[in-house]
């Protein structure tokens, strides 16, 4: 039986070159056909990729998710092919140049046969070449590795981040946009390169003669936990109360051309990279949180923290951290500005109250329908410079676009804001777009935004069996259309974030003009339908092929004093659970955030999607343990770091140039900016006025704080529990 990475990788550790050679011959054609792709050389791809493996056996020891070793290569690739672009490109002999004496060796009939085969064949690479270029940057990447790669979709999908679904969609869509003959004719080429015969040889012999950097020793980079790298610069980039992460992270990033859905997709973005002796935030390849680097069970208790606040400190700094202001619309709408001096991208984000907790009885997903409709109303629809999500208790819509264009950026919010009439033909787009992700998030086991609409269901509607599918499928036109004007965008509660180089007083007067005009009524949510003493353990049925468990505890909202003390509890569970390797065996993913907001109330919640024949009980159990462990004070060490880092990110903005200066792989400033812009805006959305307070707070949170509350609201008898189970088939 073939080994895996991971086994490999731990043979190659303990001196077995040999397994390292195999991984080499497993990868070699990816990571080749990466670089090809990169710089449009196939030659010097192969010497690229020959340093690719060198620095990979070099540095193995540093690589701390050792299952993301494909994911790994890809960086160190990609790296190297920068890195080479930036050089002046190395001049090619041409084959004219070549002396008469190599000339005269053949006979003349042999040379000018050669010669036309290499005009041929370059003939047909540059044919290729320029096709390729024809496909958006995401599709053009898969047709490289399928086809000159020789990977499969799924090895595709391991490779750079994503599933194999979405491979297999941007595949089929380049296929579409490609001639039958085109697609034959890169197919012949790219299967007929054929790497050279000794570049195994080469990096083998290069091998031996390395000395491998040893495993790193000593205390962790940063004292939380023992935590790998990447849980830290989750914590770092977004915070651990908002695990989703919309189109400003990699895979799903407005970057990408060949995703024109608006995600519903609930990927912790987990980061791996080389740690240097700094904090390192590199925004890089986005995985799903069951794998994610485990350390175990058990959780460090003696670790110190006493100059976590310096090193946080340097990321909000004041010399580019956004300046934020905020002003209110005649009509309204709540503005907040971070505006970011010299920047010329500008991004402009709605957020809208209806959500998937808060949707009314037997419409479980319709507020995810309406958000595909809402998009749908700016015409022409342009995916590059806008997408939306949909969240527990708001719909986000997005511009992405700069000083040049912003202003077209508020025409389209002031559309989406205007309720436009729904059409037919939206409908007819949106509703297979909206039922398609379903596949997705049940291959992947992403059923935790889903659970929010299903609690939404039983606990506040009374509902039992939650038809997520058949409601997407049966509600009509007018239906949506009405629900939305009774429910979406309602007078004080819409609020608007724009992020970057505008001049907040031009920014004032420009949206006064373009979105004050618009007239907002007073509207409420959906009412709940069930009286308040519902059992609070639940069981129900829904049409996912997943089964889900659902712990939820009512909590008070953020003004109140205990807020700060959950809101860090929930954070170090969270962690908690992305690292349990018990979880991790029974889970596809494991959450704690303090999102599941209603109108009657703010609930910690624990979400997590169970793999096929897992016992949960053994879930429920594991959950209860790692639950009790923050009861107690002297578990409570890394409080110590969690406190000032909340602190400061509740009191202003990352630092943008902070985080460029991380050299953060295939980032754009762009996507830099949209990540701290999205954070921010949620903030602002979800606590308003008591940011401050908040930011105060945090400082003065101890290990006994966080015990305490614990102690009080997490407990078995304010525990609301719902077990979902896939309704059996009619």
């Amino acid at each position: 039986m073939d080994k895996d990475d991971v086994q490999l990788i731990h043979s190659t550790l303990s001196g077995d070159d040999e397994a390292f050679g195999t991984l080499v011959q497993r990868y070699q054609k990816s990571v080749h056909a990466l670089a090809w792709r990169k710089i449009g050389d196939f030659h010097y791809a192969e010497e690229i990729t020959q340093d690719t493996f060198l620095q990979a056996y070099e540095k193995l020891s540093t690589l701390k998710n050792r299952n993301q070793f494909a994911g790994w290569l890809y960086v160190i690739t990609n790296n190297l092919c920068t890195d080479w672009l930036r050089r002046k490109k190395p001049a090619m002999q041409p084959l004219g140049d070549a002396s008469v004496t190599a000339i005269d060796k053949l006979t003349y009939e042999r040379y000018v046969l050669e010669q036309r085969e290499r005009e041929v064949t370059e003939h047909r690479r540059e044919v290729v070449k320029r096709l390729l270029d024809k496909l958006p940057e995401s599709e053009r990447t898969v047709v490289t590795l399928y086809y000159l790669g020789e990977m499969t979709t799924k090895e595709i999908g391991k490779f750079l981040g994503v599933s194999a679904n979405t491979i297999t969609s941007r595949l089929r869509r380049a296929r579409e946009r490609l001639q039958t003959s085109d697609e034959r004719l890169i197919n012949e080429t790219l299967g007929g390169w054929q790497l050279s015969n000794n570049l195994y040889e080469n990096i083998m012999r290069e091998v031996a003669d390395i000395n491998p950097v040893s495993p790193p020793t000593g205390k962790p980079l940063l004292p939380w936990m023992a935590l790998s790298t990447a849980t830290v610069l989750v914590v770092l980039l977004l915070g651990v109360s908002h695990q989703y992460l919309a189109r400003f992270q990699r895979p799903y990033s407005f970057e990408a051309q060949s995703e024109p859905t608006i995600e519903i997709i609930e990927a912790a973005v987990i980061l791996e990279t080389d740690a240097k002796p700094a904090i390192r935030n590199q925004i890089g390849r986005a995985a799903t949180p069951n794998k994610n680097n485990s350390v175990g069970s058990q959780i460090s208790e003696d670790l110190e923290a006493p100059n976590a606040s310096e090193d946080f400190a340097t990321l909000f700094a004041a010399d580019a951290t956004p300046e934020v202001t905020r002003f209110t619309l005649s009509n309204g709408i709540r503005v907040v500005n971070l505006h970011v001096e010299n920047s010329t991208d500008v991004i402009i984000l709605s957020y809208l109250p209806l959500g998937l907790a808060t949707d009314g009885k037997a419409k479980a997903y319709w507020s995810h329908l309406i958000n595909h409709l809402t998009f749908q109303t700016m015409e022409p629809i342009d995916y590059k410079t806008g997408s939306a999500e949909t969240l527990a208790d708001n719909i986000r819509l997005e511009f992405i676009g700069n000083t040049d264009n912003w202003t077209r950026g508020l025409e389209r919010h002031a559309r989406w804001l205007s309720e436009l009439p729904f059409s037919a033909e939206g409908l007819a787009e949106a509703r297979p777009n909206a039922l398609r992700q379903f596949d997705y998030i049940e291959e992947n086991l992403a059923t935790h935004k889903l659970a929010y609409a299903a609690w939404n269901q039983v606990f506040r509607h009374g509902e039992t069996d939650i038809r997520m599918r058949s409601g997407v499928q049966s509600a009509q036109l007018s239906e949506l259309q009405a629900y939305r004007d009774r429910h979406l965008v309602q007078a004080d509660r819409v609020l608007l974030c724009v992020t970057g180089g505008i001049d907040p007083e031009i920014l004032k007067e420009t949206m006064e003009k373009q979105l004050g005009v618009i007239n907002l009524t007073e509207k409420t949510l959906p009412h709940p339908t069930v009286p308040p003493e519902i059992a609070k353990d639940q069981n129900a049925t829904w049409d996912i092929n997943v089964t889900h468990y659902m712990e939820t505890y009512a909590v008070p909202h953020s003004k109140d004093a205990d807020y700060p003390a959950l809101y860090i509890a929930g954070a170090l569970l969270s962690l908690a659970f992305m690292q349990d390797t018990q979880l991790k065996a029974l889970t596809g993913g494991a959450f704690c955030n303090l999102d599941l907001i209603t109108p009657e109330g703010t609930y910690l919640q624990i979400n997590v999607s169970l793999k096929p024949d897992a016992d949960i009980g053994k879930v429920k159990q594991r959950i209860g343990q790692l639950i009790n462990r923050l009861k107690q004070p002297k578990n409570n060490a890394q409080v110590a770091m969690a406190a000032p880092f909340f602190a400061m990110q509740f009191r202003a903005p990352l630092d943008v140039k902070r985080v460029m200066q991380q050299q953060p792989v295939g980032v754009s400033e762009t996507m830099v900016l949209g990540n701290i812009g999205l954070q921010w805006g949620m903030r602002e959305y979800q606590h308003g006025d008591a940011l401050s307070q908040l930011a105060s707070a945090f400082v003065n949170v101890s290990a006994a704080d966080v015990a305490n509350v614990v102690n009080r609201y997490l407990t078995e008898d304010r525990r609301m529990t719902l077990v979902l189970t896939p309704r059996a088939v009619e």
